[in-house]
């Protein structure tokens, strides 16, 4: 068997790291404004039931579904940060955190992908829009990864936080955010790539906007 290229190794990185910038981004819009882009979010809810995906862009229906992620990635690298982007990164090392316990739980993992495959032959037989499955997802998630002892804290409008529809779609965004952290782990990601691959993350990150993102 042929070893993979680094080439294509940080690409698959890139993308994981897209998908969870998208996932915790569109937490960010939700928790402060309520609204949030239909294609982007379903393309994260897609994620949690791509159980046999060959690549990363696969989980989510195709590189082009994270063109939101790729943009958010791109801005995070560039320059200096505003407070909304600061909020992005504490968002992104909680959702590694939530991600590397519940691996060290095998038993809370299998009763996550269960319940996840359940609710998927549950859309097939209704026929749903994904985006209809977020309170069956936010359920997962309050029935498991709430119980953890480290917990991310949303901030954001106390109006759109205590909306039920909205809590809902945040917490299935931030199950979307864990399964990125693992698609990113398993292209052997790893917290010291920021300070060190920085920049090679960043260039391949505009690489494919350039070249693979319609303008």
């Amino acid at each position: 068997m042929a070893d993979s290229n680094p080439d294509d190794t940080l690409r698959e990185q890139v993308l994981a790291l897209a998908g969870l910038c998208q996932a915790v981004s569109l937490v960010d819009s939700i928790a402060r404004t309520g609204t949030a882009e239909p294609e982007p979010f379903e393309a994260c809810l897609q994620s949690l039931f791509s159980f046999s995906a060959q690549t990363t862009a696969d989980a989510y229906g195709g590189v082009v579904k994270l063109e939101l992620g790729l943009r958010r990635l791109n801005d995070l690298l560039s320059g200096e940060r505003s407070q909304s982007d600061r909020e992005l990164v504490r968002y992104l090392i909680g959702a590694t955190q939530l991600q590397r316990q519940l691996e060290k739980q095998p038993d809370v993992a299998a009763i996550v992908r269960s319940r996840l495959e359940h609710s998927a032959k549950g859309a097939q037989v209704n026929s749903r829009n994904i985006s209809e499955l977020s309170p069956s997802i936010a359920a997962v998630y309050k029935d498991t990864i709430s119980h953890f002892k480290f917990r991310i804290k949303v901030n954001g409008s106390a109006q759109q936080l205590q909306n039920e529809h909205n809590a809902d779609r945040i917490r299935a965004l931030l199950m979307a955010a864990i399964r990125a952290g693992y698609l990113w782990r398993q292209q052997g990601g790893r917290r010291l790539h920021f300070l060190f691959k920085k920049q090679a993350i960043l260039r391949t990150a505009r690489d494919i906007l350039q070249r693979e993102i319609p303008h």
